[in-house]
């Protein structure tokens, strides 16, 4: 995923929407890179993608600074559109892939007057319906080859509870989605620092049902079961103090919840 600078736009208008896309058939056509899913905001994209050849640093310049040069051109602006580089978190397995292209697919439901997930023109919830033909770079099957049927993969994506935690085991449970508790803070974008994102794996893994202290321990990096008591009122002092982490725990529990 990618941000504008200072939280600005960088999508200003449907034709932005439509280069974006065309950018990315390109980069599919040059470097072999799968687009799995994607959802184009207002000011910010998110992208799962598959690189069979490697080759996602260039795809993802190509697609920053030629996306960059064009919309400037074609408003009369200059400057960067985006913060920086490309944010990226590895999908290291089938569930934490559902979980993030469900989490890609529901991010519409952010913006103003969106209601339903199949409603937004500009995410790719609708060709996974079926609704729309299915572009070149786009790859489904990795996904919907899981369900049934398209209505199975829909009704995975719209409902507002998904299989409950309380089947995972509390470690793996953390493994999963530690990645998505990376993307959501990232995009909030109000966390800094390596023991933040610590803070909030432990306050995420308290609300997770049957999870293990020794695990948690391991998982984390804590010496004792002292240090990680300690640490875990540390994390629910900054929730305390930090609103931002609160938002963040609830988004990521309601993603896999």
């Amino acid at each position: 995923m990618n941000r504008g600078v200072n939280r600005g736009t960088v999508f200003f208008a449907d034709p932005d929407r439509v280069e974006f896309g065309r950018l990315l058939e390109q980069i599919f056509e040059r470097f072999g890179v799968q687009v799995i899913a994607y959802c184009l905001m207002s000011n910010h994209y998110h992208l799962v993608l598959y690189c069979p050849d490697g080759g996602l640093s260039d795809a993802m310049h190509l697609l920053g600074s030629v996306y960059t040069r064009h919309t400037n051109e074609r408003i009369g602006r200059d400057g960067p559109l985006f913060r920086g580089r490309f944010h990226a978190v590895p999908v290291v397995d089938d569930d934490q892939l559902l979980c993030t292209v469900r989490y890609v697919h529901r991010n519409a439901l952010d913006l103003p007057g969106i209601d339903s997930v199949e409603s937004y023109r500009w995410s790719s919830h609708r060709t996974y319906l079926g609704h729309r033909a299915q572009p070149p770079f786009l790859s489904t099957a990795p996904v919907l080859n899981q369900f049934d049927s398209r209505r199975a993969f829909d009704a995975f994506v719209t409902s507002e509870t998904t299989a409950g935690p309380s089947t995972w085991k509390g470690d793996v449970a953390l493994d999963r989605i530690a990645p998505l508790v990376q993307i959501i803070a990232d995009e909030i974008g109000e966390v800094h620092g390596s023991r933040a994102h610590r803070s909030l794996l432990l306050l995420v893994a308290d609300e997770l049902p049957q999870h293990s202290g020794q695990a948690l321990r391991e998982r984390l990096g804590f010496a004792t079961p002292k240090s990680l008591q300690q640490a875990q009122t540390r994390a629910k002092h900054r929730l305390a103090t930090q609103p931002v982490l609160g938002r963040i725990v609830k988004r990521t529990l309601d993603l896999v919840a």
